[in-house]
């Protein structure tokens, strides 16, 4: 499950070991309506974010028990998506390791760092860690969803084929397995005449190009009663009903 923080403050966790750089961010973000976590080493950091959802990180390089880039690395890896912060006093320090936002830093803000820079830093980065838990969401609906209509496609009783515009067929349950004898594998991306008697491939045909043409359908919407192919050769009569859809792709 994606926590959905959308209604509430956004939670901004401050790793840093000097007091005074704390107490100052400390009063400024509060004073912004975040909520504050402080951390002073990088286990302390590590075990506010295993107890709590996280929107913005603020990592000290320089940590008493830990390297701060290790850190950084071992974040970016952990929780993708989550922004971080970096601050150092070293103003050299991109020049020694190479640009941070390479090594998956949001920002670099040296210090003692300006007060308008944070402010501005920390809003970008709680409004990027925001869309991205969305796009989560939205992924995650999307999945949900497909899981859904397997479950529902899959156990009908009776047999549905999906086709594209030119014919072919992209789905395939197991009840149409099961009337026509043919595996998914064998019919995906083949043509849909594979499933009719000769007498009706023409017509079919016929029928796509002038939907393709025209959008005009005959069919569709109505339950027709004609003659399926089985891979036996063996013809099976069923009723046939046609629906269409317009996707994105």
């Amino acid at each position: 499950m994606i926590p959905d923080s959308s209604h509430s403050p956004a939670r901004i966790l401050i790793v840093d070991d000097d007091p005074d750089i704390v107490l100052s961010l400390q009063d400024l973000l509060v004073s912004e309506g975040y909520l504050v976590r402080v951390a002073t080493t990088g286990q302390m950091g590590w075990n506010c974010l295993k107890e709590e959802a996280i929107d913005t990180v603020l990592l000290d390089i320089c940590l008493p028990d830990t390297d701060g880039l290790m850190m950084l690395a071992d974040l970016v890896q952990s929780f993708p998506g989550l922004p971080v912060i970096v601050l150092s006093g070293l103003p050299t320090l991109d020049q020694v390791t190479g640009p941070l936002d390479q090594q998956g830093a949001f920002a670099h803000l040296k210090t003692p760092v300006d007060r308008g820079q944070i402010k501005t830093n920390v809003r970008l980065a709680v409004k990027a860690h925001a869309l991205a838990l969305q796009m989560k969401r939205t992924q995650q609906a999307l999945v949900d969803s497909e899981l859904r209509f397997q479950a529902i496609f899959q156990t009908a009783n009776d047999a549905i084929v999906l086709a594209d515009a030119q014919g072919r067929i992209t789905g395939w349950n197991r009840a149409a397995q099961s009337m026509f004898g043919y595996s998914e594998a064998e019919v995906f991306g083949q043509p849909l005449t594979l499933l009719m008697p000769i007498r009706y491939r023409d017509a079919h045909v016929k029928g796509l190009r002038r939907v393709s043409q025209t959008k005009e359908t005959k069919v569709i919407g109505k339950t027709v009663t004609l003659h399926g192919l089985r891979k036996n050769g063996e013809e099976v009569p069923m009723e046939l009903s046609l629906n269409a859809w317009a996707t994105g792709a």
